[in-house]
């Protein structure tokens, strides 16, 4: 997959957090119950309710909407950060405890 630039706000955020951030997409993994997720790396160091964030990973937030919706597209998606100790790897297949459920957002192509 070739990286594309994302622009993706954070619904429900504190004030003094980064908001909207730009991300690099980088892959899809699977989740559980057969879901996809897009793996996004943030573009600058990013810091959230105290600690850091090295990846997020995205669905689209209403059932049925495909994973192309949030890569290709402006979508609500669903927001999580990895789990205790996750590393996301192409092509990896990952179960509910790898997903911490954080936040509800929107995302859209950043224009170079």
């Amino acid at each position: 997959m070739t990286e594309k630039t994302h622009i993706l706000e954070i619904y429900d955020l504190d004030d003094n957090e980064p908001n909207p951030i730009t991300l690099e997409g980088l892959f899809i993994v699977r989740g559980p119950e057969s879901s996809q997720y897009y793996i996004l790396k943030p573009c600058e160091p990013l810091q959230m309710d105290g600690r850091t964030i090295n990846s997020l990973a995205i669905r689209p937030h209403y059932d049925g909407d495909p994973i192309a919706n949030a890569i290709e597209s402006i979508c609500t998606v669903g927001i999580a950060l990895p789990g205790e100790a996750v590393n996301f790897q192409e092509g990896g297949t990952y179960g509910f405890n790898d997903f911490v459920f954080w936040k509800v957002g929107k995302i859209t192509h950043a224009h170079h």
